[in-house]
């Protein structure tokens, strides 16, 4: 039923919590894992604005450069989550981009014709989030596709 599964990730306890979903979920017929890091673009361009207001404003050239190694970095811990799923036995293909998460994520469940996706209940909590809301629930209200959302451990469990 769900062979394809999109898995979401902002390397939070929540996200880690939804991972331990995805591997489970290989017993049920699960073959195929597209792992997906998506670095929130507001964050960076108000993080940017506010640097660049107290610093030299040539900064902002360089900002493709910071966002092309934080985008690498995402790559490399995602590289870290496909070594675990190919071990358990899945297909994996990773993805880091810039953009505004849920939009991302419903784009790429809808592009890659996942079946299911897994993630956590809440994940990075800030400013932002408080504002704009929770991605989990965003994703919930955009997407045809079914989601499993998963909650971390409560502490001392």
């Amino acid at each position: 039923m769900f062979t394809k599964v999109l898995y979401p990730t902002d390397f939070s306890d929540s996200a880690g919590a939804a991972l331990a979903y995805v591997k489970k979920l290989h017993e049920a017929g699960a073959t195929q894992v597209v792992l997906l890091h998506v670095y929130d673009s507001r964050m960076i361009d108000l993080r940017w604005e506010i640097e660049a207001e107290y610093t030299d404003k040539g900064m902002m050239g360089a900002k493709d450069a910071v966002v092309k190694k934080l985008l690498d970095a995402s790559y490399e811990r995602l590289k870290e989550m496909d070594d675990q799923l190919s071990d358990a036995g899945f297909e994996t293909e990773l993805i880091a981009v810039e953009g505004i998460p849920y939009q991302k994520i419903t784009k790429t469940a809808a592009d890659k014709g996942v079946s299911l996706i897994v993630m956590g209940s809440h994940g990075e909590h800030g400013v932002m989030e408080r504002v704009i809301g929770s991605t989990t629930e965003r994703v919930l209200r955009e997407t045809s596709v079914p989601v499993l959302v998963v909650r971390p451990a409560k502490k001392g469990s």
